[in-house]
């Protein structure tokens, strides 16, 4: 028996022993995997307070981006909002891979394609129209797969669901039951991530889907949503989690302008703020009074993805040649101030998964001579032009330069053509309207995710790329059908080895130290390191009075 299955089917999860895995002491601290980048150290410049949580007050975040709409299960850059309304049936600590039960009171697995889980009794949708405050039931869990399954608008990815799901059920009341068509290991990672919030069908049918109006279970409930503004919310006060939320209200204020942003954060304005941090910035902050600076490990990574099945990139010979061009240690110095490691396909914050140091930097050996000579072999003696679509941020623009910079000298031209983030989204990255494009990794708190960027059917049941390769898809589906723990890790550590050699479709860069920057008077933030999308939910943060 693997030591997996000894793991899993030894016992039943139950919620007490669930959060005790991991769920003291998560807080705001995890919104900075989704923006804080740069820097390095970790010092403090104040102590986190120690104390009894109090209830009460307001918590107001500085948004760096603007998350688009509230429908979690149709979006994938409004979760640190979009989680506060709705409940989940369990989440992953990405440090140990443990499960972390939410909405479930218990969770069984007895057999590598058979999981169950048991709801709490008595949680409640939200007290407002249309659900009015009824009780959650197992149907409601059946709805909300189905509904991310088949919703042709949803950016999220279908392929669990679609082709590795055999059915799902309400067993009773309180028992959902999902079955799997084949031993399918990352399906509890693949369920505990935050695109899979439970929803009521009531809402959906009303409104015609949650963008403006995201009905759940959650600890908030929306108070007001300005698009490309504002979001405030207020507590819910029949929250399943007795005790929790401690805050009264959470708003988020979205400032794109960075500088801006760290302004209304440094004037009090924003008692948490999301802007890009780097080295210097970190060190200017922790001069400050009443500020923080964690550090924290992020799982975004910058990702340069070419569309290898229309020109220019039909030929493998120009992917590697722009992966020997791109010098890694300059995009680290210049985006990150020195701060920074290199990634391969699997991030490295992921590291009991990811390739050592030393070996990604003996491979990503820069090489201009020989690029030259590959792309002169494809038929670009004189090199070649390409268009390259980015999120029109500005810590991605920079990236785009530095990226530009670099292929210039081997005469590659790539025409940067910044994109509004829905935009760039529905129309380009999820059109497959490119034939460069560079953008965050998303920050997957599993193996199986990232690598399926080189799988012919991708990460949303399609290749954004265009790229397969029969060998490559081997690998995959190896790791995918491997219990057992050590196995499994060689499986993926020899996949992403084969996956380098192809030097594409995706261009691996480098991954940032990140910090989550926020007052001293904010508290709870200290336990946000490797919670995952647990760390979303705001309800362990509280607040003492300014001073």
């Amino acid at each position: 028996m693997s030591e997996y299955w000894q793991r899993v089917s030894a016992r039943r999860i139950s919620r007490r022993q669930a959060l005790r895995a991991g769920a003291a002491g998560l807080g705001a601290g995890a919104l900075a995997l989704a923006g804080c980048g740069g820097g390095g150290g970790g010092q403090e410049t104040t102590p986190i307070a120690e104390g009894t949580p109090q209830p009460g007050g307001t918590l107001v975040y500085g948004l760096n981006s603007d998350p688009g709409h509230l429908d979690e299960q149709e979006g994938v850059t409004n979760y640190w909002c979009s989680s506060q309304f709705n409940g989940f049936l369990h989440f992953i600590n990405t440090g140990t891979q443990e499960m972390i039960l939410n909405m479930a009171d218990k969770f069984e697995q007895p057999d590598h394609q058979t999981y169950t889980w048991t709801l709490m009794p008595g949680i409640k949708f939200h007290n407002v129209d249309p659900v009015n405050g009824r009780v959650v039931t197992a149907e409601d869990v059946v709805y909300s797969m189905t509904r991310r399954r088949d919703d042709p608008v949803s950016q999220n990815d279908k392929q669990f669901l679609r082709d590795f799901t055999a059915g799902f059920e309400a067993v009773d009341a309180q028992t959902f039951k999902l079955t799997t068509n084949q031993p399918y290991r990352p399906a509890i990672d693949e369920l505990g991530n935050g695109s899979y919030p439970i929803v009521p069908h009531e809402a959906v049918e009303k409104f015609g889907d949650l963008k403006d109006h995201p009905v759940g279970c959650g600890p908030f409930i929306l108070t007001e949503f300005i698009r490309a503004q504002s979001v405030r919310s207020h507590k819910n006060p029949d929250y399943f989690i007795a005790g929790r939320p401690y805050l009264d209200n959470i708003e988020w204020e979205i400032i794109t302008d960075q500088s801006s942003l760290l302004t209304a954060f440094e004037t009090g304005k924003h008692d948490y703020t999301t802007a890009n941090m780097d080295k210097v910035k970190i060190e200017r902050l922790q001069t400050l009074p009443h500020v923080v600076c964690l550090e924290v490990p992020t799982f975004w990574r910058h990702t340069l993805l070419l569309r290898v099945d229309q020109a220019p990139f039909t030929d493998r010979r120009t992917w590697e040649a722009i992966d020997l061009t791109v010098d890694r240690p300059d995009l680290i110095e210049k985006m990150a101030f020195g701060e920074g490691q290199y990634t391969g396909p699997v991030p490295s914050s992921l590291t009991q998964y990811t390739l050592p140091q030393d070996e990604l930097r003996d491979f990503y050996k820069v090489d201009v001579e020989k690029a030259k000579q590959l792309l002169s072999a494809a038929g670009f003696p004189d090199g070649l032009t390409f268009d390259g679509y980015v999120e029109n941020v500005t810590d991605m623009l920079k990236f785009a330069t530095v990226v530009k910079e670099q292929l210039a000298k081997v005469n590659i031209n790539m025409n940067i053509i910044p994109k509004e983030l829905g935009t760039y989204l529905a129309q380009n990255l999820y059109g497959r309207n490119f034939q460069g494009t560079m953008y965050y990794n998303l920050p997957y708190v599993e193996p199986d995710r990232p690598l399926t960027a080189y799988y012919s059917k991708g990460q949303a049941g399609f290749s954004f790329s265009g790229y397969s390769n029969p060998e490559i898809d081997a690998w995959i589906e190896k790791e995918r059908v491997e219990f057992d723990t050590e196995k499994r890790l060689q499986i993926i550590l020899d996949a992403q080895r084969a996956m380098l050699k192809e030097h594409g479709p995706q261009i691996n860069t480098y991954i940032p130290t990140a910090w989550a920057v926020f007052k001293d008077w904010v508290h709870g933030v200290e336990a946000a390191r490797n919670v995952g999308a647990w760390g979303y939910l705001q309800i362990h943060d509280w607040v003492t009075p300014k001073p």
